[in-house]
Order: C-alpha cells, then structure tokens, then sequence
C-alpha cells in the first residue's frame, strides 16, 4: 500500500533514524569518497525531489531552467510516492522515476538502475537524499550544504543553502555549478488543466484548504470552528465553497463540510478524497480567490495566479510563503498571520519546533481574513 503525504513525512522514527544513522554512515562514506571535476559534456540530468508536493513544486523550477539552457539534454524526475502527482502537473521532463525513499537501499538500487551524468539532490536536510545521491552511479553530483545537518559529505559540489532565502532562490543556486542563470518559476503546464465547464459548482466560489501535512501539521491549521464562521459568511454573501483537500483529509472535510451545511445557504462541494490534483487545479484555476494554510494547495493556488490569502503560523513565510522572488504579480497574495517579533515565522527547514509549542493560528481571526478578500472584490458584507 502506498504511503500518503501524511505518512511519509510524518514518521517520527525514520527521522531519527535519518540522522542518527545517516550523519556517521555519511562520514564513514566520505573517507572514501573523492569528490570529482565536473564533466566537460554531458547528455543527462536527474533530478531528486524527495519531499512534499510543495516543496515538489517549487522544486521544479529547475526542470524549466535546464530545458531553456539545454534543450538537448534528457531530464529524469526521481519523486516518491507521495509527491508523484504533483508532475501531473508539470511539463519539460523526460522521465519520472518513483523511489521508495524510506527503504533507503530499495531507493539506491533505484537510481542506480536509470544512471545519469549529471545528479541534483534538492533536499535540504534529511541524511536520506544525500546518501541514495553519493551511492548512485550518478557522474557527477550537486546538493545542498546546509548549517547544522551535516549531510554534503558525498556530493561533488555542495551548494551553501541559505535560511535567509526564499526555498525558490535556494533551488535556483542548484543550477549555478552548472553555469545556468535561474529564473525560478515552476513550469506548470496550464495545458493540462480542464475548464470551467468541467466543474461541478457554479461560479462564483472560492475554495478553502485547511488541511497541513508532515511533522506538527496540527500546528499549522487553522481552528475549524474559524473554517465553518467564514464559510457561513461567505454562504450568506452568495459565493458556492469548495474544501479541497487530499485522501487523508476526507473524513475531517466531511465533517467540516456537514458542520458549515447545517447553518449555511448555498453550494458546498468537497473534493478530499475525491478528485485528482489536476482536477482540483481546475477549480483552484477558475476560483474567484483562495483561502489556504501553508502547504501544496497554497503553493499551486498562487502559481496559477489566483487571488490568494495565505495562513501561516509557525511557518516563516519568508522562506515558504507565496511571493516569490522576482515575480510581478505578489499583489494577488495576502500573507496572514503572527510575525517573528509575535512568536511565530519560526520554522526553517520545517522540524524547528520548541519542545513544548504554543498553538499560533488561532490569533489569525476570521475578521483578518474577511477583510483581506475584500482586497481582491470578493463582497463580504
């Protein structure tokens, strides 16, 4: 059975066996390890993306770089299952090679079965994605040197990953061992997404995601009871609601949806469980705005451009928020939520958390948000 996004990354033990394992075996590697000149030429680049559908996302920004650099060279995806759909969405590949990457010599073996010239590990922290990198056949390897993880003992060239930067610039420095000027927007293949006709509500509505994902995602949701206030108020105001969300949220988006039925006029579709990324894209896409935590779903809502307001509590939304660097249009997002000085925007690399964690988003009211869609004309009375 195929672990969902949930399960994969929120597997407390196979953290700690990542780096109480994976720190010394890494070590231990890097005495026999000698780090190679880069080659001259090259017919190949496999790219490792190991996390979250998000962090997946923002990832393949890398995919549409190399393409324009290197129109020639063939692209192999190395994903997981949990982050597998999210290039259903993309274009510019040649290849998507899935890795079971909590059986780390299962993932081994598997990228040494599709060797490539070229090898780009965009993990930022878990020892897993340096080691399957540094024991592929791979003939030249780039990855992420990051403060405190002790994970780059293996790569041929380790790139210094920044907790200052916004992931989509760290990502891009990726490409800089290979002289390729980043440019850092993903290449989502709008091609692919259906429109409104294929949707099951009528316009206008705006869709709601209240579900996180990985370690502490508790932490980062927003109160239900807020989710049902809003959703009355926009019932009221004549907008149709929409609760996206994936299989494991299905249970808990009935029951949100079953709580905003029984005050709420109006039309009310929930498509956890029950609809494809590519299908939930399309009705992020026709949306008249978004309201999401922090988590895949916010990051496709705004590189589809829609109007979009963010939650976000511990997560610094400087490093995972919408806004992207260098891109025009940031007027369509609206960051909501506690700042450093506030006690939140604390998290990096996503595991950060004090050992006893005060819960943030409940300081983000439900007057904020009401308030920042009247911004993008959505009529809230």
């Amino acid at each position: 059975m195929a672990l969902s996004e949930k399960a994969e990354r929120g597997r407390g033990f196979l953290r700690k066996l990542d780096r109480w394992v994976g720190v010394p075996l890494l070590l231990l590697l890097s005495l026999f390890h000698q780090k190679r000149a880069k080659p001259q030429y090259f017919q190949s680049v496999g790219i490792c993306v190991f996390a979250a559908i998000g962090d997946a996302l923002l990832a393949s920004s890398l995919i549409a770089d190399i393409k324009k650099a290197l129109p020639d060279i063939k692209i192999t995806i190395f994903a997981t299952q949990a982050n597998k759909v999210a290039f259903d969405l993309l274009e510019a590949y040649d290849d998507l090679v899935l890795v079971p990457i909590t059986n780390p010599w299962a993932a081994i073996q598997q990228l040494r079965e599709h060797p490539v010239d070229i090898l780009i590990d965009t993990s930022q922290w878990s020892r897993i994605g340096a080691l399957v990198a540094g024991l592929s056949v791979a003939g030249w390897t780039i990855g992420f040197e990051t403060k405190g993880q002790k994970r780059h003992y293996l790569y041929d060239f380790a790139v210094k990953h920044s907790a200052k930067d916004h992931e989509l610039s760290n990502f891009g420095m990726l490409l800089e061992p290979l002289g390729i000027k980043a440019s850092f927007m993903p290449p989502i293949a709008v091609s692919r997404i259906l429109g409104p006709s294929c949707l099951k509500i009528k316009q206008p509505y705006l869709v709601l995601h209240p579900w996180a994902s990985g370690n502490h995602f508790e932490l980062r949701e927003w109160p239900q009871s807020r989710w049902v206030e809003l959703a009355q108020k926009l019932a009221y105001a004549g907008y149709g609601l929409v609760i996206s969300g994936g299989p494991g949220d299905q249970d808990r988006a009935q029951d949100l949806c079953n709580q905003i039925a029984r005050t709420s006029p109006g039309e009310l579709l929930s498509l956890a469980g029950k609809a494809s990324l590519l299908d939930a894209a399309a009705y992020l896409k026709s949306a008249a705005a978004v309201v999401s935590v922090n988590t895949g779903t916010m990051h496709l809502a705004s590189l589809l451009g829609v109007p979009l307001v963010a939650l976000h509590g511990p997560t610094n939304p400087d490093r995972w928020g919408p806004n992207y660097p260098g891109r025009a249009d940031q007027h369509k997002n609206i960051i909501l939520g506690p700042a450093k000085q506030e006690g939140g925007a604390y998290l990096n690399l996503g595991f950060e958390y004090p050992a006893n964690p005060v819960y943030l988003m409940d300081r983000i009211s439900v007057e904020a948000v009401i308030s920042a869609l009247r911004k993008f004309s959505i009529n809230i009375a």
